[in-house]
């Protein structure tokens, strides 16, 4: 508690729901992460549906499979269930995920932290980030947004403190 208000839990983006697998009501997760930051079986975890809306369930299983991650909730016991979900994001406390290593980070650290050029000179900070087949920061740079994409050629560095772009990068994006 800061100042006597309840700070709201921090959650984070581990994977997007996809199809669902099978007629026990399992779906399957495309990672953000490695597998063995999966949510633990019995852990609580937040699916925001493509609508926006969210909703809470418990993990009731969880198993590695020939197409990728499958995960099964509770309350979601057959196939058309499952369809309910497909498109959401799965997001869990901050709390529950592992300590990171060096080098390490998650992409929902990175709003915020200044980027630069390999000189050290601030160009902007990041403002959000795409998922997708390659990865793009939102950037700010001196109240203009320009995507890059977190790609060699592009980006040099991302750290828990910064982000550092290849000489040329803005030029090249603008």
């Amino acid at each position: 508690m800061i100042g006597g208000a309840v700070q709201p839990e921090r959650l984070v983006e581990i994977g997007r729901l996809g199809s669902p697998h099978g007629l026990r009501g399992e779906v399957t997760l495309h990672l953000h992460f490695p597998a063995s930051d999966l949510p633990e079986v019995g852990m609580e975890v937040t699916v925001r549906l493509p609508a926006g809306r969210e909703t809470r369930l418990i993990v009731r299983g969880r198993r590695l499979a020939a197409k990728g991650v499958l995960v099964a909730f509770r309350g979601i016991p057959d196939r058309t269930a499952a369809e309910t979900l497909r498109g959401g994001v799965l997001l869990v406390p901050r709390a529950a995920l592992p300590p990171l290593d060096d080098g390490e980070f998650y992409y929902d650290d990175l709003p915020g932290l200044p980027v630069r050029l390999p000189d050290g000179t601030e160009v902007g900070r990041v403002r959000g980030v795409f998922r997708g087949a390659t990865d793009v920061l939102e950037v700010d740079a001196q109240g203009t947004e320009v995507l890059v994409p977190v790609a060699a050629g592009f980006v040099r560095e991302v750290g828990r403190d910064r982000v550092v772009l290849e000489p040329g990068a803005l030029e090249d994006l603008r």
